[in-house]
């Protein structure tokens, strides 16, 4: 969001927030697991009737249960829709909507870029006023509707009280909106594709040969891999310390380019010694744990990145960052938790790699049920 914010515009957003915490107040008690496109993929097959091995059968049926009797939900995220939804024929969607719709009670997370936002904000204001934010994870939850973020009909013929009742009345119908009925009205229309990370992945490769002998050790891979990410992110946090400084002093004079620079390189510096000692890696696990993975790839010098890595590490960013459990790759839960990086112990996250081991983990964690 720009700045400075019109009064209408601080309406709005504090209404938003109180629909996500009241969501965030109904997920309490209720463990989130989240499913990476493979574990979507086989419930959808089972349906479908592709799938029938008793295993497959058994992880619908728990998942169904777990959901059902209260104790889990399976969110949603940006990157789990385009995924899913991109290849699949009109009745395939239709499955993964129902299914979505039945597993996720409705609820995503916010996309990266806005989650990413959303943690400096609090960061950055628990610095100043650490009595005074709320939980960061009763932030990241939204509906199904706003999965790709909040968008809010604006430039309307009307005053603006009347363009605000209308923004309100606009965002509680699409809160109730399901995936399914989210689907019905895409059809057999083509989606937009998701980013394309062949080429990327190719030239990040070609660097990483390129200056392979520069690295002493995974640490400092790490640390470039922080003012990368930190880098991409410092527009953001330089607006945020903006609205900050324009709601404690009031007035909106903007920064002029040498002052968002001064500004830019002061924040990096500040936020790095977080990283470096520690504090930012829990408070900001949507910058700490893509750095981690990049950093993994970058040391592994017999390891080169594939275009799906990107996917996949937003996945896991989604998952580790915010939800009790992530059912992925082998090869993910390989990286994710190798005792270098250990994201699953600093996230408080258990990863499972197969149906078989979602089924066991949901009957002994969750269910505690036995055959």
């Amino acid at each position: 969001m720009t700045w400075p914010l019109t009064a209408s515009d601080v309406v709005l957003d504090a209404y938003v927030r109180s629909r996500q915490l009241e969501l965030a107040s109904s997920l309490d008690h209720k463990k989130a697991i989240y499913l990476d496109t493979k574990f979507w993929i086989i419930l959808r097959d089972v349906v479908t009737g592709i799938r029938n091995d008793p295993i497959d059968l058994e992880l619908l049926l728990l998942l169904r249960k777990g959901v059902g009797n209260g104790k889990i939900f399976c969110p949603i995220s940006d990157s789990t829709l385009g995924e899913l939804l991109k290849k699949a024929d009109v009745k395939s969607r239709e499955v993964i909507a129902d299914l979505i719709d039945e597993l996720s009670l409705g609820v995503t997370l916010i996309p990266y870029d806005v989650r990413a936002g959303t943690e400096l904000a609090h960061f950055l204001h628990s610095a100043v006023t650490p009595t005074e934010v709320l939980p960061l994870d009763q932030l990241v939850w939204s509906k199904l509707s706003y999965v790709m973020g909040f968008l809010h009909p604006r430039g309307t013929p009307f005053d603006p009280a009347t363009e605000l009742t209308m923004q309100k009345m606009f965002f509680d119908h699409m809160w109730t909106l399901s995936m399914r009925e989210m689907v019905d009205r895409i059809g057999d229309s083509a989606l937009p594709d998701p980013e394309r990370f062949e080429a990327l992945a190719e030239r990040l490769n070609e660097l990483n040969t390129l200056h392979t002998g520069e690295l002493r050790s995974f640490a400092q891979a790490y640390e470039n891999e922080v003012h990368g990410i930190l880098d991409i992110f410092m527009d953001v946090a330089i607006d945020i310390v903006s609205q900050m400084v324009q709601a404690k002093h009031g007035g909106g004079h903007e920064l002029d380019p040498e002052q968002r620079k001064a500004e830019g390189k002061q924040l990096h510096n500040l936020l790095f010694a977080a990283f470096k000692r520690g504090r930012a890696k829990d408070a900001l696990p949507s910058l700490h744990i893509p750095a981690s993975l990049h950093a993994a790839i970058r040391w592994n010098r017999q390891q080169r990145l594939k275009a799906n890595d990107f996917l996949d590490f937003r996945h896991a960013t989604a998952a580790l960052g915010y939800c009790d459990a992530f059912f992925t790759e082998r090869s993910l839960r390989a990286l994710v938790t190798a005792n270098h990086i250990a994201l699953d112990r600093r996230y408080g996250c258990d990863v499972v790699a197969s149906p078989e081991e979602a089924v066991s983990y949901l009957q002994s964690s969750i269910l505690q049920t036995k055959e």
